[in-house]
């Protein structure tokens, strides 16, 4: 499967295109290809997916079932009665397909930290070589990963894949997105009694990964997958140029009246820039697009590289949209104490150009498994 071009709105060109990547276990391309090209609005992708969503769930076709539900519900904003609902029925079909069509082997936990639970599903491996933690980025469900890092346990490893704040049920109990990542991480490892084991971030997760690795030592290994250094710099990098800069220098003047007026403006010229800032305070818990930036601006490696001594792998995309590709040079040089350091950026020429490698996955998760058997010494 390759990076498709249906929709001219990148947006949902992109989101149809993570369904599409993982085949017929997640969808039924032919489907997507037809509803897709013609949705101009967010109310034209929540009803196309959720008549997607009700025929695959007519038809016991839990897999698609549960992708179309994840996407109907993904630009749903929190206060939209349907949202809560479609969530409920994508994790129920999600679990009935893993039973059911990929008759898997998992154990579902939820595991204490603070004042709620962290959601996280184990999937283990006959013979493991080691054990490998994941987790996803901005505002993921661990569900609609397994797919994609199954064959880390086929191929011998251990797998925990967790949720932190920010993410999936997390947001049920009102654990909001935090930079300090490290914290749900060290509650995993505590909980599985882990000494050692290798962390793999997805998405906005590759910075979780790393920073996580900078305080917890017990992680050996990590994963950037892709690369992700800044978060002020990612979601300021959405808007067009001049936008970005008047954004980033009122910012940096902690003026808060700017910013929020200039957003307003921007959310009522732009439906996607609308869901976008809603999507952000949502997940972080606030209130204005200025307490969102503040948030997120707290999310940065800068100033803790060195405290990264372990394996580290960096993963990018020459035509990631979401992630600028300075941030993978600037992590590429300035990680400079780590035992490791590989670094690959994809190419367009190998169909690994988009973020997370949309279109060819397997291409970065082959290059993930090859890079763990080199560390864990496996021939």
């Amino acid at each position: 499967m390759s990076y498709k071009k249906i929709n001219p709105i990148q947006q949902f060109n992109f989101q149809a295109n993570r369904v599409l990547t993982y085949g017929k276990l997640a969808c039924n391309p032919q489907e997507i290809l037809e509803a897709v090209p013609s949705i101009r609005t967010l109310d034209d992708w929540n009803k196309a997916w959720l008549a997607l969503a009700q025929k695959a769930e007519r038809e016991d076709r839990y897999l698609h079932a549960a992708y179309y539900y994840r996407m109907s519900e993904f630009f749903l904003k929190a206060d939209n009665p349907q949202k809560e609902g479609i969530y409920e029925k994508c994790l129920r079909y999600f679990y009935l397909g893993f039973d059911s069509e990929l008759h898997l082997t998992y154990k579902r936990h939820r595991i204490p930290f603070e004042n709620g639970t962290l959601n996280c599903i184990t999937i283990p491996a006959v013979h493991p070589k080691g054990t490998v933690l994941i987790c996803g980025g901005y505002d993921s469900f661990i569900e609609e990963f397994v797919l994609q890092i199954r064959d880390l346990a086929a191929r011998g490893y251990s797998v925990i894949l967790f949720e932190g704040p920010g993410q999936g049920y997390c947001l049920h109990e009102k654990m909001y997105f935090r930079y300090d990542f490290e914290k749900p991480t060290t509650a995993i490892l505590d909980y599985f009694g882990l000494n050692q084991c290798a962390m793999v971030g997805i998405s906005w997760g590759g910075y979780f990964a790393l920073r996580s690795s900078a305080f917890e030592k017990r992680i050996t290994a990590a994963v950037a997958y892709d690369v992700m250094d800044n978060g002020f710099e990612v979601m300021t990098n959405v808007f067009p140029a001049l936008v970005c800069k008047l954004i980033r220098t009122a910012f940096r003047h902690h003026n808060s009246r700017l910013i929020n007026r200039l957003t307003d403006i921007i959310r009522k010229k732009s439906i996607l820039a609308d869901w976008a800032l809603s999507q952000g305070m949502y997940i972080t818990g606030t209130k204005t697009a200025y307490e969102f930036y503040q948030n997120i601006f707290q999310h940065k490696l800068s100033g803790i590289e060195d405290n990264l001594t372990q394996d580290i792998l960096l993963l990018g995309g020459e035509k990631d949209h979401y992630i600028p590709t300075d941030q993978y040079y600037r992590l590429k040089e300035n990680i400079r104490h780590a035992r490791s350091l590989t670094c690959r950026l994809f190419t367009e020429a190998e169909g690994g150009e988009q973020h997370c490698q949309i279109g060819n996955h397997m291409l970065a998760l082959d290059t993930i498994l090859d890079w763990l058997d080199q560390i864990y010494g496996v021939n």
